[in-house]
């Protein structure tokens, strides 16, 4: 066996190692704490929200616009913690996204409620706005003070900034996707 295969082999058993550890980790100290059941509340709480008032007429396109933001923010929410501009203190399940009750509720169900209510595009521009001042500056600090999440290379105007434009970019594929097929 060739010494990169053996460099893998061994970067292999550290992750397993790694994975173990977090695991126990988890089922000491995050699993019912707290921390963890405000978790359990952030993705609870939206999607019953949307469930009570989703417009049943455009399910496909709502849940579209939805995926073309879980997408990208989970990705790049995955980067973010690699690259150690935050951490997630709190996991809610440990072999999942760190951030799955941010990415793959609370901003996602945000963003469809946006794209539901608010069709034209001034009024979807004004809404993202107020959803971005709230999420980068209310919802971030709150979630810092709550020990939710740590940042160490990021800054709240990065998110402000990253919410409008992730929301004017998919708002503009979808559209274009939506004129393709009339």
């Amino acid at each position: 066996m060739d010494i990169k295969m053996k460099n893998a082999f061994h970067s292999r058993e550290l992750q397993d190692i790694y994975t173990q550890t977090d695991f126990q980790y988890w089922l000491e100290y995050e699993l019912f704490s707290w921390n963890w059941w405000i978790l359990v509340a952030f993705v609870i709480v939206p999607w019953a929200l949307w469930v009570k008032v989703l417009d049943r007429k455009r399910v496909m396109e709502i849940i579209l616009f939805g995926s073309l933001v879980v997408i990208p923010t989970t990705y790049l929410d995955a980067i973010g913690s690699d690259l150690r501009f935050w951490m997630y203190p709190t996991e809610l399940i440990p072999v999942t996204p760190r951030a799955i009750a941010f990415d793959m509720s609370m901003v996602v169900v945000a963003y469809m409620l946006i794209y539901q209510y608010f069709s034209s595009w001034k009024s979807f521009i004004i809404a993202l706005v107020c959803m971005a001042l709230l999420f980068a500056f209310i919802g971030e600090p709150l979630s810092h003070v709550l020990h939710l999440v740590y940042y160490f290379k990021w800054k709240y105007i990065y998110s402000f900034v990253y919410y409008i434009l992730l929301g004017l970019l998919n708002k503009a594929i979808l559209e274009k996707v939506k004129r393709l097929y009339q």
